[in-house]
């Protein structure tokens, strides 16, 4: 998946999204010179900010998401990748028909190779698997002439998702088909993890997943100096038994 030239498109239901399910392979893109943007669909102000909440009883939403711009700023500048919010609201995260016209214009904007998103059956959080309709809608209208768009129509991206929510993969059927190595970047993603402040559970998480699927690799992806893995799953590539 790792290769020079591509150009690659990650949407994120939440403010962290990007980074803990992604943010390793995001750094082997940019390493790769390869052209990367990020989307965060939300600020993850509720569902995501809960320290924020109980610590803050008098906070505001737009306070909330303020805190969480500046941590996802900071975050993607440690990845070396740009961001961008679209500020949707989360919890729940609505994507009608205006909202995916507008995924659909982003992506026809920036004609990506390669979208990494959202398991397509991660229903544990529901902002998921609205988040991955949505952008799946958009990836398989963009190459059509008849819809018509401020920007050209575009060859339809292969659309790559990463991990459910921690722990869930066996519940909501998340089975990998393809592992990226990790392990000399980790370091920066757990520098950038340590910027989402608000969520101070994600680098101990993450690195133990890390571990984990860098195992996984090992073992069934003949990926032997493998230490520390993300995993991901092709859509139309049948899952490894």
């Amino acid at each position: 998946m790792i290769r020079s030239g591509r150009r690659v498109l990650v949407f994120s239901a939440h403010a962290a999204d990007f980074c803990s399910r992604a943010g390793g392979a995001i750094l082997r893109f940019v390493d790769a010179g390869c052209d990367v943007q990020i989307y965060d669909l939300t600020y993850g102000e509720k569902c995501e900010s809960p320290a924020v909440w109980n610590d803050h009883a008098e906070i505001s939403v737009d306070e909330v998401k303020a805190i969480r711009r500046e941590e996802i700023l900071v975050a993607a500048e440690i990845l070396g990748a740009p961001i961008d919010c679209l500020d949707y609201d989360d919890s729940p995260l609505l994507l009608g028909p205006e909202r995916r016209a507008q995924l659909l214009e982003i992506i026809r904007g920036f004609r990506p190779d390669l979208v990494l998103t959202h398991w397509i059956d991660d229903y544990l959080h529901p902002d998921h698997v609205e988040t991955v309709q949505a952008v799946l809608w958009a990836s398989r209208y963009c190459f059509r002439p008849g819809i018509q768009t401020d920007h050209p129509p575009c060859a339809a991206p292969e659309v790559v998702c990463f991990e459910p929510i921690a722990g869930a993969a066996p519940v909501v059927g998340y089975v990998p088909n393809l592992y990226v190595d990790v392990t000399s970047v980790f370091e920066r993603k757990k520098s950038a993890l340590r910027a989402l402040a608000t969520q101070p559970e994600l680098p101990e998480r993450y690195e133990i997943i890390a571990r984990y699927r860098g195992l996984e690799a090992q073992m069934s992806a003949w990926m032997k100096p493998c230490e520390m893995a993300e995993a991901y799953c092709r859509l139309g590539t049948e899952a490894a038994p």
